[in-house]
């Protein structure tokens, strides 16, 4: 059986996404088109919907004549997602908040625990994947399709994180507070208050001096 044209453009999608956040492809380096038809075994149509697609979400730049290049995430477009994003994923909370039942808050308790463990074990990518995932479980069930693809596209701004700039012990410190605050946004969740885990996500996980550590 054939796959739909749609997966083969979220598998090239994923792929280009996956090799920018490995580090394999930087801000202005160029995405070949038939390297990328080679590597993946598939045609020029869904590559070219994939690079059109991420051109669309801001992650690379389509210049004429000249192909598509990576384009750097800088500290003006990190302060607006981050502006955007916090009322959003808070709303997301306060609506999900009501529905989380004994089971999704195990899940929650699990991610919180997995990602301590991946900070000890130095695993940022890791450590990203499962902070994606506790943000994901709540927002999935608040209930409201239009804000669930808002924040699921907002997201995608986030492909790759950059502790560079500071020193391991730094960023060690810096993921060990953000986990803290996702332990502190399980524990608004366990008392049911969905107005304070509203405003705390709002206010204090996404603030904007979080912001230089996605720029890129």
């Amino acid at each position: 059986m054939d796959t739909p044209r749609s997966s083969l453009k979220d598998n090239v999608y994923a792929y280009i996404a996956g090799r920018i956040d490995s580090g394999e492809l930087s801000a202005g380096d160029r995405v070949s088109e038939q390297a990328i038809c080679d590597a993946m075994g598939v045609s020029r149509t869904p590559v070219r919907e994939a690079l059109i697609q991420l051109a669309s979400d801001g992650y690379l730049d389509n210049l004429p004549r000249r192909g598509f290049r990576v384009r750097g995430f800088d500290r003006k477009n990190a302060l607006e997602v981050f502006e955007v994003i916090a009322p959003l994923d808070g709303q997301a909370a306060y609506l999900a908040c009501p529905k989380l039942d004994e089971d999704i808050l195990s899940q929650l308790r699990f991610l919180v625990g997995s990602m301590d463990l991946a900070i000890e074990s130095h695993l940022m990518l890791k450590y990203d994947d499962l902070q994606r995932e506790f943000h994901s479980t709540y927002v999935r069930l608040c209930g409201n399709n239009r804000l669930i693809n808002l924040l699921h596209q907002l997201e995608r701004c986030f492909i790759k994180r950059d502790y560079s700039t500071v020193d391991r012990e730094e960023a060690y410190r810096l993921l060990h507070k953000a986990n803290d605050e996702h332990r502190h946004i399980l524990e608004l969740f366990e008392a049911g208050d969905a107005t304070a885990v509203r405003d705390y996500i709002r206010d204090v996980h996404w603030s904007t001096e979080n912001a230089e550590f996605t720029v890129w």
